[in-house]
């Protein structure tokens, strides 16, 4: 049989250059005819190289020859080609792993850097490549990616946005990170505080719980601490002989006075800031400028003592908001003062419209939340600390956007109070992740944009994370909040419409990928494809199962079981785009794992489940 040869050009060798058989005789020639011992040795070198590179060509023809009477194909980088020759036409990518330097070591060198960002909690895995995305904001601030630990999540209501913020929340406090819910109004920390041990603390009209305003609250007990610790500097002092030791508490006197005036004027700003805010959410529009300026300096004097002409009030006696409105009325020489006024009836008629406000907060379902001792305590010795407002009906918008910013006013508060102690040595330094959901809910009022912005600015940045939830970035838009989000240096969207894309194109770059992926995932939401009808098919068999056990008596190892109801297309899956410019952003999809959801924490959907139980079980019979 002849030989056959199919050297197709993908298949040629690579080209190797060789002397002709002329040229290859002069060289010998030359190298016969040499005397200097060097330059044989390279002519001998050359002559040499000429035969080994003959030698491969040979070899490598050879390999391509086939003696039997079949034909042989081209091979490239998908096999071979024709009938049989099992080429591949999409050639599958590699399975990708993600470990350490230790663990992966054997797989040398195959090893490539991984896109998803190992940051700190573990969210889920990354869509494209299957490696775990990490993340929250205090590791990323940690680990420099980015400049400032706060985080803002968008995406439609009913995607996970509530799973993410949970799933976030217990990576931070297994890593001793305390949690703040300062506003849970659906509520979504609630199971996982208890679940965890944490505090749980109700708000609401009905006799549920106050926060009162002019409470001192945590920061007016850091300031009697700071005062306790003086005086004990000072008793020392006075006991002490050893003059450089004197110097040294002397010194510690001032620097302990200073940090208590510097908490004491932060105090008065927190509680103007709060009752101003309270009064512009009532009365629908700001206060005038000579009533900001009556409001401050009635809250200082409250708590100044009787005899330098004040209240008299104290952090252990806090003031109320009927105590507040007294003032007022009282004929105060430095609020007429404020008020710009010659007499006592002209004072009355400037000061009308704040009273009338007052009045408002002080009376029905706002006095009960409003005007009376706080029933809120922080205990920052908890992993996690949540304020459910949930009571408060969702049809209440002026209330529920006045007890979330109380909330959150109350959390900051709480966390200024743990900073000064331990900036004075009288506590441990403890870290901080508040999660503001319902942004939106707050910044529908009028003017919260500039109070949430000095809330915020109030507190002391250091070892503080904030994540904040909304639906959309309209929300800040119309509320002049953008810079909310600027100051926000990790953003996460999930699944949002095109028009919300346009929207977050002016303040954050996308790829065009990008864009179409978070659009998909709410688009895919609403077409309700075959394979999510089977998965939900699949979860609603795997309850029945579950609830067949359950009255059998029969405890299920099997935690997969333990499945929520159907979820729609989308969910859970999530953008994460960390700093600015061009950098693409890493595409994860929220795992929950099996002690999670037995757990139930994740599950907010039990009056509807219940409700769809109840409704088959009436079908059924």
């Amino acid at each position: 049989m002849a030989k056959h040869k199919n050297l197709s050009k993908s298949s040629q060798p690579p080209k190797i250059s060789v002397l002709s058989d002329e040229d290859l005789s002069k060289l010998e020639a030359r190298e016969a005819a040499a005397t200097n011992p060097i330059q044989k040795a390279w002519l001998s070198t050359l002559v040499r190289r000429q035969y080994s590179r003959r030698a491969t060509i040979t070899a490598s023809e050879r390999a391509r020859e086939d003696s039997s009477d079949r034909q042989v194909f081209g091979l490239d980088a998908r096999g071979f080609a024709g009938p049989g020759g099992g080429r591949m036409s999409t050639v599958m990518p590699p399975v990708e792993y993600r470990g350490t330097n230790v663990q992966i070591a054997g797989l040398y060198p195959w090893i490539v850097g991984a896109n998803a960002p190992v940051l700190g909690t573990p969210l889920g895995p990354h869509l494209a490549t299957g490696a775990p995305v990490c993340f929250d904001p205090l590791s990323a601030k940690e680990a420099k990616a980015i400049s400032a630990p706060a985080c803002m999540i968008i995406a439609l209501n009913g995607f996970g946005k509530s799973t993410l913020l949970r799933r976030i929340a217990l990576g931070d406090i297994a890593a001793g990170v305390r949690v703040l819910w300062p506003g849970d109004v659906k509520p979504d920390g609630r199971k996982l505080t208890e679940a965890v041990d944490g505090q749980v603390t109700e708000v609401g009209y009905g006799g549920i719980g106050r926060i009162n305003p002019l409470d001192p609250g945590p920061i007016g007990a850091a300031i009697d601490d700071l005062g306790r610790h003086i005086d004990d500097l000072r008793t020392r002092a006075r006991f002490e002989h050893d003059a450089e030791i004197l110097a040294e508490i002397d010194e510690e006197i001032a620097v302990q006075e200073l940090r208590r005036q510097q908490t004491q004027y932060a105090l008065h700003a927190r509680q103007e800031n709060i009752t101003g805010a309270l009064c512009e959410i009532v009365r629908g529009k700001r206060l005038e400028d000579f009533e900001q300026t009556v409001l401050a300096s009635a809250i200082r004097l409250l708590y100044t003592p009787h005899d330098e002409g004040g209240a008299g009030f104290s952090p252990t006696n806090p003031a109320i908001l009927d105590n507040l409105i007294a003032l007022l009325v009282s004929n105060n020489q430095e609020l007429m003062d404020d008020a710009v006024v010659d007499d006592e009836q002209e004072y009355l008629a400037a000061i009308q419209g704040l009273r009338r406000t007052l009045r408002a907060m002080v009376k029905g379902r706002f006095g009960e939340v409003f005007n009376g001792q706080s029933t809120v305590r922080v205990d920052v010795n908890k992993p996690s600390m949540c304020l459910d407002m949930s009571s408060v009906p969702q049809d209440d918008e002026m209330m529920r956007s006045s007890v979330l910013l109380s909330g959150w006013n109350e959390a900051f508060a709480t966390i200024e109070a743990a900073h000064v102690l331990a900036d004075a040595g009288l506590g441990p330094n403890l870290a901080f992740h508040v999660l503001m959901d319902e942004l939106w809910q707050v910044l529908q009022r009028p003017m919260m944009a500039g109070r949430i912005d000095a809330l915020l600015r109030l507190q002391r940045v250091v070892g503080v994370a904030i994540t904040f939830v909304t639906h959309s970035i309209e929300d800040l838009e119309k509320a002049g909040a953008l810079g909310l989000f600027e100051r926000c240096r990790a953003r996460i969207i999930g699944p949002v419409p095109d028009v919300e894309i346009g929207r977050l194109e002016k303040v954050m770059n996308f790829s065009q990928t990008e864009k179409s992926m978070l659009t998909n995932w709410s688009n895919d939401a609403d077409l309700n494809s075959p394979i999510d009808q089977k998965n939900a098919r699949i979860r609603r068999a795997a309850a029945k199962i579950r609830e067949a056990a359950d009255k059998a008596g029969v405890v299920s190892t099997d935690k997969q079981l333990v499945i929520a109801g159907p979820l729609a297309a989308g969910t859970g899956q999530f953008l994460l785009k960390l700093g600015e410019g061009n950098r693409p952003g890493a595409p994860f999809k929220v795992w929950v794992t099996p002690a999670e959801r037995a757990s139930g924490i994740h599950n907010t959907d039990e009056r509807l489940e219940a409700a769809t139980k109840d409704r088959n079980q009436g079908f059924a019979a």
